[in-house]
């Protein structure tokens, strides 16, 4: 079976949830004949990606959703109606609308951001509401990051940056990102992301555990689901950093990854960029990397003080620290200054120790990405 088809499978499978049960119009009937060529090529045993899985297996689980959404393809017949594109009606591939991109379709463009219901933030992350009602449903066709959702969108010939839903590896339920499809290639999982101060950072660790905030605006990820993204395979981060002057400048690490509860220990290393190395690699006492997660009132840095208290939000603290993207989100009119405090800080971006950013975003990649968009024939936007 070509990787083509596969996708093809794979995607349907995930809009047969979508949808509605019991379906017996064109579309059921094209996604009858996508089974039948399915075992058609499974006689043959030709899967060219056996990661994907064989195709016996594939198509067993594509009859297992087809029969519990009550579509008996064997008492189905119209030979005349021709097929449906059903790349066309993959619903699954189309990102929710996002805040931010009703406000500004990069960091880059327009002053003119509108600003973002405070109501609609809550404490924990937001799944869309559109959302199936059944997560288990997807265990089986769920994306585990925003890199295989870019491959899927590729194949369909439509790459679009926006809210979508995944899956990590051994993740128990569905969680919803922001996919950033475009900055260095695409693939970006976004884990956490501040544009105009409308979400409150300063939390227990309760809130940083699980995650806060909509997935279509400000929100951090949760500690939990960073680690069960990164925990599996390498990845790489990418940090996004903007000043209140338009300048845009970023920070690369081609090691990230998080440690399981409850230290949440740091592990990144490699960096490049124009934005200066805010994790500190080559400093044992300001440097990040080994660092525990502390939050308010758990703190676990090793500092004879709470950095947390100190600087504000959670972060990964040593007995000092550069950086905290997570700090009280001051603006320019607030005036930067020692009684305020530090706010989102990156020191090295601007040398300024009492700065805070305009915006900041944090998204993470499979180190590999690059190489499998290549060996699968995609072009990179």
């Amino acid at each position: 079976m070509s990787f083509i088809h596969v996708f093809v499978v794979t995607a349907v499978l995930q809009w047969s949830v979508v949808t509605g049960e019991g379906r017996t119009d064109q579309l059921t009937l094209s996604l009858c004949r996508v089974w039948e060529e399915c075992l058609e090529t499974a006689t043959g045993n030709d899967l060219e990606h056996a990661e994907l899985g064989t195709p016996q297996a594939i198509c067993g689980d594509f009859l297992d959703m087809l029969e519990k959404h009550g579509v008996d393809c064997g008492t189905l017949q119209d030979p005349e109606e021709e097929t449906v594109d059903v790349g066309g009606t993959l619903s699954s591939l189309e990102p929710y609308p996002s805040d931010e991109e009703q406000q500004q379709e990069s960091f880059t463009s327009s002053e003119d951001e509108q600003e973002i219901n405070k109501g609609e933030r809550a404490s924990k992350q937001h799944l869309p509401h559109n959302h199936p009602s059944n997560a288990h449903d997807l265990l089986r066709t769920n994306f585990e990051d925003c890199s295989q959702i870019y491959s899927a969108q590729a194949m369909f010939g439509s790459i679009a940056s926006g809210v979508f839903s995944i899956k990590p590896g051994h993740g128990n339920d569905p969680i919803s990102v922001y996919c950033d499809q475009t900055t260095d290639g695409g693939g970006w999982t976004v884990i956490q992301r501040r544009f105009d101060g409308s979400l409150e950072f300063f939390r227990f660790i309760g809130a940083y555990q699980n995650g806060f905030g909509d997935s279509s605006g400000e929100y951090w990820l949760g500690l939990h689901n960073i680690y069960h993204i990164t925990a599996h395979n390498p990845y790489e981060l990418y940090i996004e950093l903007e000043d209140w002057v338009g300048n845009v400048k970023y920070a690369r690490y081609s090691t990230f990854s998080v440690g399981p509860r409850y230290e949440y220990i740091l592990s990144v290393g490699g960096y490049s960029g124009t934005a200066g190395d805010g994790f500190q690699m080559l400093d044992s006492s300001y440097g990040n990397n080994g660092a525990k997660f502390s939050a308010r009132w758990f703190d676990q840095d090793s500092n004879s003080g709470s950095m947390t208290e100190r600087y504000g939000g959670g972060w990964w603290y040593n007995s000092n620290g550069c950086s905290n993207l997570n700090g009280p989100y001051f603006r320019d009119t607030d005036g930067f200054n020692s009684n305020n405090g530090n706010g989102v800080l990156w020191l090295p971006f601007n040398s300024i120790g009492y700065y805070s950013l305009k915006k900041s975003k944090m998204m993470v990649r499979p180190t590999d990405f690059s190489t499998r968009v290549t060996n699968m024939g995609l072009k990179k936007e």
